[in-house]
């Protein structure tokens, strides 16, 4: 079961870097997170309440503030990393950030089968495919790449750090601990958004609306799922699968905005669809 709710939580993350993604150009970062992390709370909020799962203890309020500053500060990276750098070659560094709750299930002595070790393995070396390739790849629009990159190492590093506080949190109660983890997001957003003055002044179409709160929605479900996958299995393994959110995001950038995979991807894809099988058996 903890297996289909990993997989369910890299579609819904892949939505959400879609969505965010798509809105790099005409939207501000500190307004997206903002707008996003108010719409994800009150899913929190809302869901906890309507099937009882909704409470509060010390564990959820310090866990949540603290993974919440955690993963504002890895947002705000992987947002400017967008600005400089292409959607896929971004995503797929931000990916890494599931190499930090790996070795954290390893320090808690989780333990893996030799097939489901090979699974992680191929699904690795899939997802390094994918986007090494890309890395290597200068385009005229994108003359910072190097520093996109390092950007993206050091908001990936900062969202799996998150992964691990908040898990410590949300074996009380998940929609309780992403609720309070909302809090520092949202405001420190609005505190960025209030420096920076021309935020306000920009305006959202309904398109740019539309995806944002598409983004909150799908940010808050994929938490859910993802950490009621973390509770009931191996962290590690949850945080790998999780990680297959770029190629959910690839797929989507060929099906609505018709860009091409290269051969390489799509032989990563075949390779990480082997392993999650693997995985999964």
């Amino acid at each position: 079961m903890y297996l289909i709710l990993a997989i369910a939580s890299a579609v819904l993350f892949g939505l959400w870097q879609f969505a965010i993604a798509r809105n790099r150009a005409t939207v501000p970062r500190e307004m997206v997170v903002f707008a996003s992390s108010g719409v994800a709370g009150l899913t929190y909020l809302v869901l906890g309440i309507a099937s009882g799962t909704f409470s509060l203890t010390l564990d959820d309020i310090g866990a949540g503030l603290i993974g919440g500053l955690l993963n504002v500060a890895g947002t705000l990276a992987i947002l400017k990393a967008y600005e400089m750098g292409k959607i896929g070659v971004v995503t797929g560094v931000g990916a890494c950030y599931a190499l930090i709750p790996l070795a954290y299930s390893f320090v808690l002595g989780e333990s893996l089968g030799v097939i489901a070790g090979i699974g992680l393995v191929l699904i690795l070396v899939g997802l390094l495919i994918f986007y090494i390739p890309a890395l290597s790849q200068r385009l005229p629009t994108a003359t910072h790449s190097a520093r996109a990159i390092l950007i993206a190492l050091i908001g990936a590093a900062l969202w799996g750090l998150a992964i691990i506080v908040l898990d410590l949190g949300t074996k009380e109660s998940i929609t309780g601990t992403m609720f309070i983890s909302m809090i520092p997001q949202v405001g420190i957003a609005l505190i960025l958004a209030t420096a920076v003055k021309k935020v306000w002044a920009v305006g959202m179409d309904r398109r740019s609306t539309g995806l944002i709160v598409a983004a909150g929605l799908a940010v808050a479900l994929a938490q859910i799922t993802f950490f009621a996958a973390a509770n009931l299995g191996d962290i590690g393994v949850v945080a790998i699968l999780g990680s297959l959110s770029p190629l959910i995001t690839a797929l989507l950038a060929l099906i609505l905005l018709h860009e091409r995979m290269r051969r390489l991807e799509t032989l990563a894809l075949f390779v990480v669809v082997a392993g999650t099988a693997l995985v999964a058996a």
